[in-house]
């Protein structure tokens, strides 16, 4: 049985891997780790995808969204709306900027609830960030024109789609600054990395002074995550005859790579290493990626495509075919016991995002959350099991994917 998996660095291709070796046995190498010209040129490229006027890489989503809150001069005393049913580093930009979030519930779309939008806005208020969760297009034209109205600067959080498109115009170019992540499980994935994008001359002089003021990546974190590529797709590969569990347990109790979120981040504390500017080596990983995105986009709509056909009864969102998908959302009772039937099978599910402030464990007290004050986001986090759309899901894994998901159905109805 040969182990499907929905995250530990999917997106990885055999030229990443080679990249990321090449910068531990190349010694011409060794000396373009932190520094180099691969960092502007994958500016360069995003800039030229999206026909924007600025572009600018970081250290990861994280680093990017809270530059983009500085830029928009969002501090002490300041308020930022948020949506529930995020992440903690999300949480944790808004905080590390002196602001405070506050949370808007959400809808079926895993979306603002734009019914909660005005009910929380204060004095105090002075930005929104607009998340497209899984790549579902919030609905910006109405979430927009209330933020105008209030004179909110608007950020797009798309750490989870690359190249989608609400109303035939890429999401990211809406608001005043569009951010995303490079993690290794996201859309594009160099094992860590972010950016921003703006067409606002003033908020793009902002963030590149911001820029320069951050320090270049710390030589050693990025080697361990470079070595996280090898060190995931090794332990992949082997999963079946347990060494490959050995590997990665293994690697996880040394701290031999790099983290996705650290204890101290769940904590609301920053760590000692970022925030920084996007290595070189990790940008050098970026570009190859970037230069296929258009096709793992296509292949992605048309997993989700498969399993819109077969599993839609399982879903609350409103599906589109144009839409494209990071992970595919079920909504489903007892989602932890579903992710254990299928891990039997040799699928490992996502759950995204399994409490309102995501990862479960979190002190949600440090990330300004009070329970129960986002009901549908606690609800829609009780039921969320997500399917995988990377490129190395075939149709026939598809398929596979769908058939445990029938069967576990079935196993519950008939009980």
């Amino acid at each position: 049985m040969i182990m499907i998996f929905s995250g530990f660095h999917p997106n990885a291709t055999i030229k990443d891997l080679c990249i990321a070796v090449s910068f531990f046995f190349l010694p011409w190498r060794w000396f373009h780790i932190t520094r180099g010209n691969a960092v502007k040129q994958a500016e360069k490229h995003i800039q030229n995808y999206f026909d924007i006027l600025y572009a600018k890489t970081f250290d990861s989503g994280r680093t990017a969204l809270q530059k983009a809150l500085e830029a928009c001069d969002v501090g002490e005393g300041d308020e930022v709306l948020v949506q529930a049913y995020t992440c903690m580093v999300v949480s944790n930009a808004i905080a590390w900027t002196g602001a405070q979030p506050l949370y808007l519930d959400i809808n079926n779309n895993y979306s603002i609830d734009l019914g909660d939008i005005e009910k929380k806005i204060t004095t105090k208020t002075k930005a929104i960030i607009i998340q497209h969760t899984f790549g579902i297009p919030a609905d910006l034209d109405a979430i927009i024109a209330i933020a105008k109205k209030h004179n909110l600067k608007i950020i797009e959080d798309c750490a989870h789609v690359f190249g989608g498109e609400y109303n035939n115009k890429k999401l990211g170019t809406y608001g005043d600054i569009g951010m995303f992540s490079f993690g290794s499980d996201k859309a594009l994935s160099c094992a860590r990395g972010g950016a921003l994008i703006s067409n606002n001359i003033v908020l793009a002089e902002k963030i590149n002074l911001l820029h320069k003021k951050l320090p270049d990546a710390s030589y050693k974190k990025t080697l361990q995550y470079l070595w996280n590529i090898p060190l995931f797709i090794k332990g992949k590969f082997l999963y079946d005859i347990y060494i490959g569990k050995a590997i990665l347990a293994f690697a996880k109790k040394l701290s031999l790579g790099g983290q996705i979120i650290y204890v101290s981040e769940m904590q609301g504390k920053q760590t000692p290493w970022f925030p920084s500017k996007l290595a070189n080596a990790l940008a050098h990983i970026l570009l190859n990626q970037l230069k296929t995105i258009d096709k793992t986009n296509k292949h992605r709509k048309e997993i989700a495509k498969q399993y819109h056909h077969a599993l839609s009864t399982h879903t609350c969102f409103s599906y589109d075919k144009k839409h494209i998908l990071l992970r595919y959302p079920l909504s489903i009772k007892n989602p932890s016991s579903l992710i254990q039937f299928a891990k039997k099978r040799g699928v490992l599910l996502g759950d995204w995002y399994n409490d309102a402030i995501a990862p479960r464990g979190c002190n949600k007290q440090k990330a300004y959350y009070i329970d129960g004050s986002c009901p549908q986001a606690e609800y829609h986090a009780t039921r969320s099991v997500n399917l995988p759309t990377h490129h190395k899901i075939t149709t026939k894994k598809a398929d596979k994917i769908i058939k445990i998901i029938q069967d576990y159905v079935d196993s519950i109805n008939n009980t």
